[in-house]
């Protein structure tokens, strides 16, 4: 973890070190329940501890990261019932900027899908699960970019942050091709300007990822 890290830059750092660990965060470099030391994450990043912590409680106001022990934080792990709540928020918001995206439809938009959607067969066929993770947060951002509301995309960015981590360690390559199948069907309408078969693919492609990761995160425990 961290060893191909960069220092960051002095200006704006304390945005810097945020953004660097949003992105950690989305690319599955934080186990859920797993210690890592604030010292650790300051000399990765070439930086004092004051700056990570900074961002570390930015994060932590909103249920991404938390203190573990001493001076060691991590992302939390979550109950049954908290990645049920996450799913049904993101349902609520993420198809509503389905629908504005729909409306904001170019030609130019559809066909930025499409290769997206072309990297995700790729990955898919590859059985390359963190290129198909970084490709479907790819494709879903550039989706609801299209609805043109930067407070949305703040919501949805908070939301995927919590969820992220956790989807690089269950198995869901058995997912994948159903993911896709729901991408497709994704673009065919954004391409028709159908918002109701937009949203319904959406949700079925939203729904099945949680099903699948909460079977794989609570089937041992309740066997």
């Amino acid at each position: 973890m961290f060893e191909n890290e960069k220092p960051i830059q002095k200006d704006k750092l304390n945005n810097q070190v945020y953004d660097r660990l949003c992105t950690l965060l989305r690319e599955g470099e934080f186990t859920p329940g797993e210690p890592v030391r604030v010292s650790r994450i300051a000399e990765a990043f070439g930086v004092s501890a004051m700056p990570v912590r900074e961002a570390l409680t930015r994060l932590a106001a909103v249920g991404v990261m938390a203190n573990v022990s001493g001076r060691s934080v991590g992302v939390p792990m979550m109950t049954r019932e908290e990645l049920s709540d996450l799913r049904d928020v993101r349902l609520e918001i993420e198809t509503k900027a389905v629908e504005w995206a729909v409306k904001n439809q170019t030609p130019e938009f559809v066909n930025e899908l499409e290769v997206m959607l072309a990297d995700l067969l790729q990955a898919e066929k590859a059985r390359d699960v963190r290129g198909f993770i970084k490709n479907n947060y790819a494709f879903h951002f550039r989706l609801y970019q299209q609805a043109n509301s930067p407070v949305l995309m703040d919501i949805i960015n908070t939301l995927w942050l919590r969820v992220s981590p956790h989807l690089y360690h269950a198995d869901q390559r058995s997912r994948h091709r159903i993911s896709n199948d729901n991408h497709k069907l994704i673009i065919d309408a954004v391409r028709g300007r159908d918002v109701e078969t937009a949203q319904k693919a959406l949700i079925a492609d939203v729904t099945g990822s949680y099903d699948d990761l909460v079977l794989a995160l609570f089937s041992a425990t309740s066997a």
